[in-house]
């Protein structure tokens, strides 16, 4: 299941995952839900279906990541893997974006002491 952030749209004609892929990627909830179908019908206890989705779950990670490595040594489409920087310490509109910064304490502080002061 492979995608880009901010590079350039695939050329037209061309997939960005076949369904070879996604069977493989999504295989995993597939198998859960067939579990605890037929557990449930066969009125079986489902302790087990909680750890047969979470193994669901963590298969999706691996699996597409594979897929995507894969596709960059097989096809040379490494889109997977480019098109998004990753910030650095020391970009500012990290503090912007998340409305912190060295002065975002005082509110927190202040109010904090008014409450302790009963005003």
């Amino acid at each position: 299941m492979t995608r880009t952030f901010d590079g350039p749209p695939a050329p037209a004609g061309t997939l960005r995952s076949t369904r070879t892929e996604r069977a493989i990627v999504l295989g995993g909830f597939a198998a859960a839900a067939l579990w605890t179908a037929v557990s449930a019908a066969l009125g079986s206890g489902l302790e087990a279906a909680g750890a047969v989705w979470l193994a669901a779950v963590v298969w999706t990670v691996p699996a597409s990541f594979a897929l995507a490595l894969r596709r960059g040594f097989c096809r040379r489409d490494w889109s997977a893997f480019t098109g998004y920087r990753l910030p650095d310490g020391r970009d500012e509109r990290i503090d912007w974006a998340t409305q912190t910064g060295s002065y975002a304490w005082e509110p927190v502080a202040e109010e904090h002491e008014r409450l302790m002061r009963s005003d």
